[in-house]
């Protein structure tokens, strides 16, 4: 992985200086080398089309061809590449270039990026797998192209308006270079406080005013001479899926496939082993295919579940060797909690995936793996949450007119309460209304919901699977593109990038999206859900964890923390200048000072990481 900024300016030369400190900002996504070019472009002849002055910086995480052949920015002809990303299968499109009359002085995939864009232009991509973002100028035409890849695994962020095009891994560098403060507009603030999470829009705005993100699967086109960007779609998700069989009898080699397929690197690859299914998988197949010694396996423990005792069965059955991290909670814990809030850059839920995650990485990178794979994706395909989809099952074999799978699903999982809820749900009733108080804070003290602004509660529902009516597929479908799933991938890239470690994640592979369109009963039966990849099993290794039902992931138990930080976490809220602009804050401070209910509450959470974003990276108010 790697860091990349761009500006491009009109009329007047690019800040070099400013320039290339936003490229040293981003020093943790690329710690092996950083480099730039400046340029300017002008049409010749023409004095109505203004100059442009051109930057583009890159800083560097070395994992294939870690020479300086493959430095960055690469210039090859009229072409200068900025990219971030691995091109898993570049050797075979290489050998295909190799074969039209290309030439390489490298042996990494940059330049093979760099050639196949140069020759076929953005429908190049279908022939690659891999995750990416980029950016590619074209000096002789006067154009910029930048694009993402299908799933979004790398962020890409920009600013456009008549004079500035800046583009970056990140948003803080783009507001360092345009000197202002990230602007959190009141609806974002709203729609935090009330649902704890903000899901991705559509259109590619996000949280912060002025800044947009190229959407997944798309690319942004920019003419310098006209001054004007355009958005395309080159991967459109939906088409795959139902455009491409999903047969069963391949799954297994598909699997295989992909996994072993983010081998390819230079350098030490690792695996996080949470202890259920999908990571277990990758480490079953990993195994079965004489590459078990290959990988490093990493767990770790927040004392609170089975997951850390499961890890270690599956280790200890295949005799191999793994790193177990312990988590902090302590007085330190505050510093990593700020150091989180600066890298997420965006308000977040106080879940393990955004609040552990950040210590494993730092460890990871501690014993010189800079490539870690996972499993993130595999609820998202497969069918994981039972308390997202749950519902769509039961509709779909209510329609289908499955009664014998209805009735032995809701016998196995009658105690269950998420999945009962869901039962609920499917029938058109909800046993936990909505809108009476903070959304997903039912459990709060009473009473917390009247020091919030109605206008909190105003704020539209973000999760629009809430009330979303579609099939099963369609629910997946929509959790890969607007909900949960960009989501993780936002906070699995900062958690790692922040140590300088790229995160590579199997089950994202697009070649097994397909698998979104089997019904419901190749994905839940009886108690068990994620069914097809339970049974990929078979065809591996069986481990213990193959057949567990419930698994919680890596925690962070926030309550640890909040206690044991209390006048840490009281005072950072107190000091907030956001939240009275929503809320009555201190009456909330007050209360949690003598109540540990409130102190632990969710609405005590999200007031935290609004706080914690402030003092990090200076955020504020639209308004």
């Amino acid at each position: 992985m790697c860091g990349l900024f761009l500006i491009l300016e009109r009329r007047r030369p690019v800040d070099v200086t400013r320039a290339r400190a936003c490229t040293q900002a981003l020093r943790h996504r690329g710690p092996d080398g950083l480099g730039e070019c400046s340029f300017d472009w002008s049409t010749t002849g023409r004095d109505d089309v203004p100059r442009v002055s051109g930057y583009a910086g890159h800083t560097r995480l070395s994992i294939l061809d870690p020479s300086p052949r493959s430095d960055q920015p690469m210039r090859r002809g009229q072409h200068t590449l900025i990219y971030n990303g691995e091109i898993y299968n570049f050797r075979h499109v290489r050998e295909a270039l190799c074969a039209a009359g290309a030439n390489f002085s490298s042996d990494g995939d940059t330049e093979v990026l760099l050639e196949l864009l140069a020759r076929q232009g953005l429908p190049g991509l279908n022939q690659a797998h891999g995750m990416w973002a980029f950016g590619l100028f074209d000096h002789g035409a006067g154009t910029l192209l930048a694009a993402r890849d299908r799933y979004g695994k790398k962020p890409l962020f920009f600013h456009f308006d008549e004079e500035r095009l800046c583009l970056a891994s990140e948003i803080a560098p783009i507001l360092r270079y345009l000197d202002r403060p990230p602007c959190m507009t009141d609806a974002a603030l709203d729609t935090y406080l009330c649902d704890g999470w903000l899901f991705p829009q559509a259109d590619g705005c996000t949280h912060v005013e002025g800044i947009r993100e190229v959407p997944a699967g798309a690319a942004i086109h920019f003419d310098l001479g006209r001054w004007h960007l355009a958005t395309e779609r080159w991967f459109d998700l939906d088409a795959h899926v139902a455009r491409t069989p999903a047969r069963a009898d391949e799954l297994p080699e598909l699997l295989c496939e992909a996994v072993l397929s983010r081998l390819v690197a230079d350098r030490k690859v690792g695996l996080l082993l949470s202890g259920g299914v999908d990571s277990s998988l990758i480490l079953s197949i990993l195994c079965a295919s004489g590459r078990g010694e290959q990988v490093h396996c990493f767990t770790g423990d927040a004392g609170k579940s089975d997951d850390a005792q499961y890890a270690r069965r599956c280790i200890e059955q295949l005799g191999i060797r793994a790193i177990e991290v312990p988590l902090d909670y302590g007085p330190a814990g505050m510093d990593g909690f700020l150091s989180t809030c600066r890298h997420q850059e965006k308000p977040f839920p106080f879940i393990g995936n955004v609040l552990a995650m950040p210590q494993l990485y730092a460890r990871i990178a501690e014993h010189d793996v800079p490539v870690i794979m996972d499993g993130t994706g595999g609820d998202e395909v497969f069918a994981g949450y039972w308390d997202r989809y749950y519902r769509f099952a039961l509709r779909e074999a209510q329609s289908g007119g499955d009664a014998s799978w209805l009735e032995e699903s809701l016998r196995e999982n009658a105690g269950d309460a998420k999945a009962m809820r869901q039962a609920l749900l499917a029938r058109g009733v909800d046993p936990v209304p909505r809108g009476s108080g903070l959304r997903g804070a039912e459990s709060d003290p009473p009473g917390l919901s009247r020091h919030i602004d109605p206008a909190v509660f105003d704020a539209a529902a973000n999760d629009s699977l809430e009330s979303f009516q579609g099939t099963l597929t369609q629910a997946l479908l929509h959790d890969a593109k607007r909900g949960r799933l960009p989501e993780w991938l936002w906070q699995n890239d900062r958690n790692a990038m922040a140590s300088g470690v790229e995160n590579r994640s199997p089950l994202l592979d697009h070649r097994l999206a397909p698998y979104m369109r089997t019904r419901m009963q190749g994905k839940m039966s009886g108690p068990w859900n994620k069914l097809e990849l339970r049974q990929a099993f078979d065809r591996f290794i069986a481990l213990p964890t193959q057949w567990r039902r419930d698994k919680q992931g890596f925690r962070w138990v926030y309550f640890r923390f909040l206690r044991a930080n209390r006048a840490a976490v009281l005072e950072l809220v107190s000091a907030s200048r956001l939240l009275p602009t929503r809320m009555n804050a201190r009456a909330v401070v007050d209360a949690a000072r003598h109540d540990d209910a409130v102190l632990d509450s969710v609405l005590l959470q999200r007031m935290l990481c609004i706080a914690g974003l402030e003092a990090a990276m200076g955020l504020q108010g639209a308004s």
